[in-house]
């Protein structure tokens, strides 16, 4: 079930299935994609964050195994807050989340609109042990922007609010992405080695930019955590990714062990933990 929520700026719609918001427009734009060449729009990422190369994982030895990034994107939520410019969803853990997820949780998605949209994941520890877990977004942004439907793909940049050095780890050898810049061109090839990120940047935001126009959509996150840039390496996808996660992610060339991975997020029981991001634009 999809509920809409609007200000003065933005209007958005956001769905019960995976609490994913699905839509954001601006004066009759929308930013968020929504084709065929990938079926999300902004899943929300919990209790992992990509996964191990066996899709398994232990918890003190016990076996689980785990979907890409959890299951949070494929579960229905409840509505538990609503108001003309909120919608705040929640899912608790059951049965089934504790036959895959060891752990008794709580996690609430809030969407706030004014003059930007808010997300904010908040993660409570309702079992009686410390609970262990990765957690972030993943918006999906049209590009060409719709209201550049004329432009291509390559008339677009990421560019990061400050200088950055990203550098990809590959079998075949590091890959520089970009080397104390701020600015990368967004091509076909750019992707070719999936997803770049960075973590801990020095910058607290991430813009897509018309090199054209001058247009842009922001993403604005917690600098202590990862951000990540992802799109298929595939033509039909036009779309970019821009993604803020906590922390850095379960690696699928690391330890299995849950409690060993040190990128793991930890909250005592009884304990709550918040994560959020913004996005703005200019359009």
């Amino acid at each position: 079930m999809k509920i809409c929520i609007s200000s003065k700026k933005f209007t958005a719609a956001a769905d019960t299935h995976g609490a994913e918001l699905v839509s954001l427009t601006t004066g009759g734009h929308e930013l968020i994609w929504s084709g065929d060449a990938w079926k999300r729009h902004a899943p929300v990422l919990f209790p992992f964050v990509c996964n191990t190369l066996s899709k398994k994982f232990t918890v003190n030895g016990a076996e689980y195994a785990l979907g890409n990034h959890g299951f949070a994107r494929d579960s229905e939520f409840e509505v538990t807050a609503q108001s003309e410019n909120s919608v705040e969803f929640t899912l608790r853990s059951t049965e089934d989340t504790l036959s895959v997820y060891p752990f008794e949780f709580e996690l609430k998605v809030r969407y706030t609109l004014t003059d930007t949209l808010l997300t904010e994941f908040i993660v409570k520890n309702t079992g009686s042990r410390e609970m262990i877990f990765f957690i972030g977004g993943h918006p999906g942004f049209n590009v060409p922007f719709l209201c550049e439907r004329e432009n291509s793909f390559d008339d677009y940049s990421v560019v990061y609010e400050k200088p950055e050095t990203i550098v990809q780890k590959l079998p075949q050898g590091d890959h520089t992405v970009i080397e104390n810049g701020s600015k990368v061109a967004v091509t076909r090839e750019l992707f070719k080695n999936d997803v770049f990120l960075k973590d801990k940047p020095a910058s607290s935001a991430v813009s897509l930019v018309s090199e054209k126009s001058g247009r842009r959509i922001t993403v604005d996150y917690d600098k202590n955590g990862t951000i990540a840039v992802w799109s298929p390496y595939d033509d039909s996808a036009t779309f970019i990714c821009l993604e803020p996660w906590a922390q850095t992610p379960v690696y699928d060339g690391g330890s299995e062990e849950l409690t060993e991975m040190s990128n793991a997020l930890h909250l005592p029981a009884g304990g709550e933990y918040t994560f959020s991001y913004t996005i703005s634009a200019d359009m």
